[in-house]
């Protein structure tokens, strides 16, 4: 089986070939990699790279792809995690929005929006590369906006072998079980939502049913964890849920939005000067790769949602031969193939088709939701309503958002991208003030 990355320059692949290597059921005769930075790329392939396939004895073939055509060539499985623009794109549109009274955030909000209309585009000009020279491969995207860039797939192509992933809904997994003293097998959840916007409605321990439990008992031990969730007690308990993490950006849009203009620097800068750290000391080559790794992700982890909530992160220290975590976006993405492969009733979290599990939406509306491979694909299982009132509120009135947004980039009408914006939950003003001086920023800061 031939598996191919594209984005494989990035600083967090090297834990995914790690994760790829450990699982005895996963057998790639070759894997080839595929960046536009070939710098990078061949910096991570004569580094850390080799130092990965000797841990593990692997005779698996990497392949540095000196073209697009070349890496998706014949694949069965297409692994998508590109950033359009890299970190310093990110930099610009999360200060373009700040200046314009708008929250910067990587995929939520204003600078969600301008990497959807920067990373849609690339990633259908990636499908019809896909449909010619490897048109019965799955496509897993962890491109970000994942959830939108996946509903672009369905709704603007006629490949439908995509399914997207992320990371932050199972986090919520890996505390439970820490909680509970039991590993991550014994865990099962159903959750519902769109990326980066959805609820747990259900936690299974070992069977049992605990998710009032864990609310009425456990959370103290769950915010010792994850501090900043304690200001998201209140929606926890009057919804009986467990939100997704970036719930925090809509229910406390004002104190995030004041606590990153109060930062020196945006979240984009922490990881491009921690990323530009990173390659720098590799270039060096007087240190072990695998330790100069190591630190990178333990600064990257650390900093997560820190300057938006003003809360410390208490992180365990990050050992690539040694992850305790069994539920990062490394995991998910072969979890996805391990069910395709060989199916079982364990559910993933994932960007699928909606095709009926909720009839209030459409059935190609892409939803994030708890699955099940039956049949060769993903299904979604669970049950729609049992999230809040308020919740599906905001989660249609999201959908809406991103219909527009697509319909926008299908178009090329700026009239539509103006309407999609007036639809997002936690803009903020006139909408056509805002995208004009959201776009007069970015040229100020030297992006179109």
């Amino acid at each position: 089986m031939k598996l191919t990355i594209l984005g494989a320059a990035s600083p967090r692949f090297p834990l995914l070939l790690h994760s790829l290597l450990q699982r005895e059921t996963l057998k790639f005769t070759c894997v080839h990699l595929y960046d536009i930075d070939t710098g990078k790329l061949e910096l991570l392939a004569r580094t850390i790279l080799p130092k990965i396939l000797a841990r593990h004895t692997s005779s698996v073939e990497l392949v540095v792809a000196t073209t697009l055509e070349e890496a998706v060539k014949n694949a069965d499985y297409i692994f998508s995690s590109i950033r359009v623009g890299g970190q310093k794109a990110r930099a610009i549109n999360e200060k373009a929005a700040l200046a314009c009274n708008q929250i910067g955030q990587e995929t939520v909000g204003l600078g969600g929006f301008a990497l959807a209309l920067k990373t849609i585009p690339i990633v259908l000009q990636h499908i019809k590369v896909i449909q010619k020279f490897a048109p019965n491969a799955v496509l897993i995207n962890f491109t970000n906006p994942s959830g939108l860039v996946t509903q672009a797939v369905h709704s603007l192509t006629d490949f439908k072998k995509i399914v997207g992933i992320c990371d932050a809904p199972e986090m919520v997994a890996d505390y439970i079980s820490a909680i509970y003293s039991c590993s991550n097998e014994d865990i099962a959840l159903r959750y519902y939502g769109l990326n980066h916007l959805g609820w747990v409605y259900s936690i299974q321990v070992k069977g049992r049913e605990m998710l009032d439990d864990f609310i009425d008992t456990k959370l103290a031990s769950f915010f010792e964890k994850e501090p900043f969730y304690r200001d998201l007690e209140e929606h926890i308990r009057k919804t009986r849920t467990i939100p997704n993490e970036y719930l925090y950006y809509y229910i406390h849009a004002q104190k995030v939005l004041e606590n990153q203009k109060h930062s020196p620097v945006t979240r984009a800068e922490v990881i491009e000067k921690l990323d530009a750290e990173l390659y720098q000391r590799l270039a060096k080559g007087n240190e072990d790769p695998i330790a100069v790794f190591n630190q990178y992700m333990e600064g990257r982890n650390s900093s997560y949602m820190t300057m938006e909530s003003g809360a410390d992160r208490s992180q365990p220290a990050f050992d690539l031969f040694h992850q305790e975590r069994a539920n990062g976006y490394d995991a998910i993405a072969l979890n996805v193939l391990s069910s395709l492969l060989q199916p079982s009733d364990h559910a993933i979290i994932l960007n699928i088709k909606n095709d009926g599990f909720d009839s209030s939406l459409q059935d190609d509306d892409v939803i994030e939701v708890s699955s099940e491979a039956r049949d060769g694909w993903f299904v979604p299982v669970g049950d729609s309503e049992k999230i809040a009132a308020e919740s599906k509120e905001l989660l249609l009135r999201m959908k809406q958002y991103e219909r527009r947004v697509i319909e926008a980039i299908s178009s090329g009408d700026e009239k539509v991208l103006v309407k999609a914006l007036s639809f997002h939950p936690f803009f903020r003003g006139n909408a056509q003030q805002v995208y004009a001086c959201f776009k007069q920023m970015k040229r100020n800061l030297g992006d179109a």
